[in-house]
């Protein structure tokens, strides 16, 4: 009987721990992301980098996970909000002060490089000040700091698309000169689709930065619990497990 009874309260305590709402890009792709339309109509995200390790970092708070899928856009304002808990894989060069501000950064758990991207028989690309003329394609709402003289002066045309997976499209159709991309996310792309063996990483690093999980203040998740929590998974080798999963 007594052993009944502590498995009901357990269950109760359970129940009454609330999910941790995690904020999420609704265009991601993979390896980051595999956002797919659920049985209800519904966006969720059921595979990728992302989803792996909010899992792990949710199951280490003692909560479950819950995915709140937005377009860029709208993220700022689910914030002001109080719509999530946590918003994992962001970096404040994305933000302006005051958007900054609204948050608690604990430190980075992951550092990431964006390079462009060009035709494996095109011409060599060796720095930025090479785009003279050049159409870079680029991501609908992401900021890309070291580019924007370029495209503010008209000396190269940004041209912009809803996710990385349309601009490998565009880039293979020849529809851009270069492109913007993650090198973790090229890599992985270019293993499974023999198409863009027709392109390559160029010398150009556009920006290398470090990811956060950033707590809204108001998040009911402590910033010393996601420390913490944080800092043994990566001493564990979590992340470096679920990285290589996708390399």
């Amino acid at each position: 009987m007594i052993g009944v009874l502590l498995s009901a309260v357990t269950m109760q305590r359970a129940l009454a721990v609330p999910p941790v709402r995690f904020l999420m890009l609704e265009n991601r792709t993979m390896p980051f992301g595999l956002v797919e339309q659920g049985a209800n109509g519904r966006l969720m995200l059921a595979a990728g980098i992302t989803k792996d390790w909010q899992d792990a970092l949710a199951k280490e708070l003692g909560r479950t996970p819950a995915y709140v899928l937005l377009p860029r856009k709208r993220q700022d304002m689910a914030v002001v909000q109080k719509l999530a808990d946590l918003r994992c894989f962001v970096s404040p060069d994305w933000l302006t002060s005051e958007q900054v501000a609204q948050y608690d950064w604990p430190a980075p758990f992951f550092d990431v490089e964006e390079r462009l991207v060009g035709p494996v028989n095109g011409r060599s690309l060796d720095s930025m000040d090479e785009l003279a003329g050049a159409r870079v394609g680029t991501v609908l709402g992401y900021s890309y700091r070291s580019l924007e003289p370029l495209f503010a002066d008209g000396r190269a045309k940004r041209d912009d698309a809803n996710n990385e997976t349309s601009l490998l499209l565009k880039q293979v159709a020849g529809r851009t000169d270069f492109m913007v991309m993650r090198s973790l996310d090229f890599e992985y792309q270019q293993k499974t689709d023999p198409t863009l063996k027709k392109l390559r990483l160029t010398a150009v690093v556009v920006s290398r930065f470090a990811m956060y999980c950033a707590r809204p203040k108001y998040s009911s998740v402590t910033l010393r619990d996601l420390s913490n929590a944080q800092a043994r998974l990566l001493n564990a080798g979590v992340l470096d497990r679920i990285l290589a999963r996708y390399r």
